[in-house]
């Protein structure tokens, strides 16, 4: 008799774990099928593409493209298609240099002019962790250079944009002011002390170990495997943006990957793979302010949404969108990279993701267009 009872309770138990299996699963596929539905606008033969991952758990629940990584030779995009990051790259920039920080060949208290002695007397009030959050005061690249360039600039001739002047912005330390021209240069700085170029230095120490295969630092004459070419959504069509003069200044935004190649990044951000567990702390925790309720670490936003703690960084330059969301607490992530800029706006598509994941109640209607 007792022997009948327990295998009554454990034919109910597994019965239960059936249903609970089967209806997760069910409310899965629901979800994918709404973020399938975001994308109904890609359903056509001469759109550009989209990757998109999503992340629960270490498992990868979510994981789509949609369109073209190259329109004129009707190429599909895939997962494994290489985007441009735009200023996604910041937080690689960022893990360099908190590499070097561990090894104990920097401190974040080093000042500018350490390591660039040309700079004016400013550079001395200039250290890394300024420029890591953004609040270094240092004038935008972009307004330095001269009308009618149209070489495209490396992080070198950032560097020589910056060292004839005579100050800062503001003084240092004292108000955020979001900087590509820090970044730039913190690259300068992880190539200056390891002895080797800054795309080398990812290879060696970042890509290489967590196995990115194809991820890469954008050098003007090297080849992109699978690459996504940039393209704007005008007036009059789509039309090809995949390079400028910006396109070969690595530090703020010049790496290639894929969400495949991301999904690794993701993962190694939980655990002391590349740093020691403080430094990857360190890193995650608010060192300035954009405004009351928006933080900046190292290479990411840090602010508050569906009650928990978010990460996130967003990219944009000519002919790409892209979007890292992680939240850390519950481990899930959303990855999102585009090869279109104007014409794709990429922080409704995070939105519109995120509410379908971890919102509770469902999204009011059942497609939402993010092209122009």
């Amino acid at each position: 008799m007792k022997r009948s009872i327990v295998i009554i309770i454990l034919t109910f138990c597994y019965s239960l774990s059936i249903f609970a299996q089967s209806e997760q699963h069910g409310i899965v596929a629901t979800q994918a099928t709404k973020v399938d539905n975001l994308f109904n606008a890609y359903n056509n033969i001469n759109t550009s593409g989209v990757s998109i991952m999503v992340i629960r758990d270490s498992q990868v629940i979510y994981n789509r493209s949609f369109g073209l990584a190259d329109v004129e030779h009707k190429v599909p995009a895939t997962p494994q298609t290489n985007y441009r990051l735009a200023s996604v790259t910041k937080q690689f920039t960022a893990m360099a240099i908190m590499i070097l920080k561990d090894e104990g060949r920097i401190s974040l208290d080093d000042p500018l002019v350490k390591f660039f002695p040309n700079i004016h007397s400013y550079g001395k009030k200039i250290t890394i962790r300024h420029m890591l959050n953004h609040t270094s005061g240092l004038l935008n690249y972009g307004d330095l250079i001269p009308e009618g360039t149209t070489i495209p600039l490396t992080d070198k001739d950032v560097l020589h944009l910056i060292e004839p002047l005579d100050s800062t912005d503001f003084e240092p330390g004292t108000k955020f002011a979001y900087s590509n021209t820090a970044y730039s240069l913190l690259s300068l700085i992880v190539a200056k002390v390891s002895g080797m170029p800054y795309k080398d230095f990812l290879k060696q120490r970042i890509f290489e170990p967590l196995g990115m295969t194809y991820s890469i630092a954008n050098v003007m004459g090297d080849s992109i495997y699978n690459r996504a070419y940039g393209y704007d959504q005008k007036a009059d069509g789509l039309k090809m943006s995949d390079q400028s003069i910006y396109s070969y200044i690595l530090g703020d935004g010049g790496v290639y990957s894929s969400v495949t190649d991301l999904y690794k990044w993701n993962e190694a951000l939980y655990k002391p793979v590349l740093v020691k567990q403080e430094t990857l702390d360190e890193i995650f925790t608010i060192s300035s302010k954009e405004h009351e309720h928006l933080g900046y670490g190292y290479g990411w936003y840090i602010d508050t949404k569906y009650g928990k703690k978010r990460v996130s960084h967003t990219g944009g330059t000519s002919g790409f969108s892209t979007y890292i969301i992680r939240y850390p607490e519950i481990k899930f992530s959303v990855i999102i990279l585009a090869n279109l800029d104007e014409g794709f706006t990429v922080a409704k598509v995070g939105d519109a993701i995120e509410d379908i994941y971890l919102k509770e109640k469902e999204l009011s209607g059942s497609s939402i267009s993010f092209r122009q």
